[in-house]
């Protein structure tokens, strides 16, 4: 597989194939914030591993060529951190990103351009805030036959976190596909929210959203509890199943997964 290996806002390494091409531009008089290009221009995979051990600033731009079929996963780590993606998909791209967050805190702006017809993107976030977690993701239907699938899954931990979703279709975007389904589980009395908005000039296509945030149900536990599960294991089994579901992950990435899940719960 692909992958990049980002520390401290600086790229470490890159193994990639011809079918990926990357830039990174440090920050300068000119450029405050480093700056990292993605050119994905054939069917490929790639994983993007991300740690730093202060807090830090990057601006990411991601982009997919015409009839291209690409799949990111994204392991970000360490301490608080603002990013801005950009992601530009062309006619017939298909991208499928899944992110895993475990933070002190983090800042994100994600815009999406879908623009060529039948472009689509396929987006996972899942989450354990530790800290202030707040990401603001908007997509663009710029042409026809366009498609976006959002999923924001957030576990929170300690102070509060904030999702924003927004759904943008002009006018002539016919037979376009936007579905967003948010979910937040809070463990703290901090004040979570989930902002779903569709802006919507068009009636030829299909939209939903859904939003839900609060613990897991009563009934759920006692089920557990009740085939002798302590009720710390029942919450870790339905904590896992909520942040490992529907993300497609190698043997190893789940596992480090599942080793951050059981730092707290076991």
């Amino acid at each position: 597989m692909n992958k990049i290996l980002i520390e401290n806002d600086i790229v470490v390494s890159a193994a990639l194939s011809s079918k990926i091409k990357i830039s990174f531009l440090e920050q300068s008089e000119d450029f405050s914030v480093n700056k990292l290009v993605v050119d994905i221009l054939k069917d490929s995979k790639l994983e993007i591993v991300y740690h730093n051990e202060s807090a830090s600033k990057l601006d990411i731009l991601i982009r997919v060529s015409e009839g291209v079929d690409a799949k990111i996963t994204e392991i970000r780590t360490g301490n608080f951190m603002k990013i801005r993606y950009r992601y530009e998909i062309d006619t017939d791209g298909h991208l499928f990103v899944q992110k895993i967050h475990h933070m002190k805190g983090i800042r994100e702006l994600d815009t999406i351009y879908l623009n060529g017809e039948r472009a689509k993107i396929h987006y996972i976030l899942k989450t354990i805030a530790t800290k202030r977690e707040k990401y603001d993701i908007t997509v663009y239907h710029q042409s026809k036959y366009t498609e976006s699938f959002v999923q924001t899954n957030g576990v929170n931990l300690e102070e509060t976190l904030d999702f924003h979703v927004s759904g943008v279709v002009p006018a002539g975007r016919v037979g376009s596909i936007v579905d967003q389904k948010n979910r937040i589980v809070n463990f703290t009395e901090g004040n979570c929210s989930i902002h779903p908005n569709l802006f919507i000039d068009e009636y030829d296509l299909v939209a939903n959203h859904s939003a839900w945030v609060g613990t897991f149900k009563e009934e759920e536990l006692f089920y557990l509890q009740s085939r002798g599960l302590s009720e710390e294991m029942a919450t870790c089994l339905l904590v896992k199943g909520f942040l490992l579901s529907d993300l497609e992950l190698t043997n190893k990435q789940k596992e480090e997964f599942d080793n951050i899940i059981n730092q707290y719960w076991r």
